[in-house]
């Protein structure tokens, strides 16, 4: 029997399965990074050798009965990177197997569209909206990094509440339920802890990411601080998709919008702004994944063979992963 294998890649964690040609998940297994930018080549190679190693040993499927590994993974965004990691892939697995390496951003569109083209917002701790068209024209908005961009993520919307919580200390701006939700968070009782807390923190990206919850939580109790905070971030993911659909698709080209990412946990609140936003976009479907990122990773593997596949094969991706 023949097997495919995908893999996930992200900058903290990667995760990879086997699947059978139907769909069937038989075995995944989760190791750090294997983004080539912030992992060396030694590093890399170790990793993925075990990664490989664990899969075949929990499967118990040699590795030669792999037909197609597809891997999305991020860093990969520039042919440079591509071969490194195509290259050690290569070296740790018998000789011959075909395999595809992309950008995780295209897995994460896959998870969705099946293969289709479309446009996948991404926003967890940072965020970039990516696109391909019919064509197989890839473009992408955004995805910046923290420092000049990232609007939508995590680290933005939990940044944003401390501004609006700081400025409510101020005066410069209206009372908040956000300020005494973020004491409570940081354990401190005013503004200077709160700000040396952050500030002498090792990653102070760490700390503010993770007050995203502090402002849903807070919108939730209709704060009008956290709905602004909110419907900014939906207003500027809205931006970048619909920058994404007017250079990639015709005027009424029906197109899925993917939403991946932690962001969109809470499928009452930013999903729904960003359908409201959007509704000027007739054409445009937003959709919430039924698989994760790694699904789409075993799309693109069967991609890869111009193997046709039903929603029999992806109902039991989602139903095995």
């Amino acid at each position: 029997m023949s097997y495919v294998i995908g893999i996930d890649g992200g900058g903290t964690k990667t995760k990879a399965v086997i699947a059978d040609m139907n769909g069937k998940v038989i075995a995944a297994n989760s190791t750090g990074s294997t983004n080539p930018n912030i992992v060396s080549k030694q590093k890399l190679r170790h990793t993925l050798e075990a990664l490989f190693n664990s899969l075949e040993k929990s499967s118990n499927i040699p590795m030669k009965y792999i037909q197609f590994v597809f891997a999305g993974v991020s860093g990969a965004g520039n042919e440079t990177n591509k071969t490194t990691l195509r290259d050690i892939m290569a070296s740790c697995l018998p000789d011959g197997i075909p395999i595809r390496i992309e950008a995780d951003t295209v897995n994460a569109l896959y998870s969705g569209t099946y293969g289709d083209p479309g446009i996948v917002q991404i926003s967890g701790t940072g965020s970039i909206t990516y696109g391909v068209n019919r064509h197989l024209k890839h473009e992408r908005a955004g995805g910046w990094g923290y420092l000049f961009g990232d609007e939508g993520s995590g680290y933005d919307i939990g940044r944003q509440g401390i501004i609006h919580a700081l400025k409510s200390v101020d005066g410069r701006g209206p009372e908040t339920v956000l300020l005494p939700m973020i004491y409570s968070h940081f354990e401190v009782t005013n503004a200077q802890s709160l700000i040396q807390k952050i500030y002498t923190a090792s990653v102070p990206k760490n700390k503010i990411s993770p007050i995203t919850e502090i402002v849903f939580d807070a919108y939730k109790r209709e704060d009008p601080s956290a709905k602004m905070i909110l419907q900014q971030a939906a207003e500027e993911m809205c931006l970048s998709i619909g920058t994404l659909y007017e250079k990639l698709f015709e005027p009424g080209e029906k197109t899925e919008v993917v939403l991946c990412g932690g962001v969109f946990n809470e499928t009452s609140i930013l999903p729904k702004l960003i359908k409201t936003e959007l509704q000027t976009y007739t054409a445009i479907n937003v959709m919430l994944p039924k698989m994760p990122p790694v699904g789409g990773s075993i799309i693109g593997a069967y991609l890869m063979q111009d193997r046709a596949f039903d929603n029999t094969v992806i109902n039991t991706i989602i139903k095995t992963i």
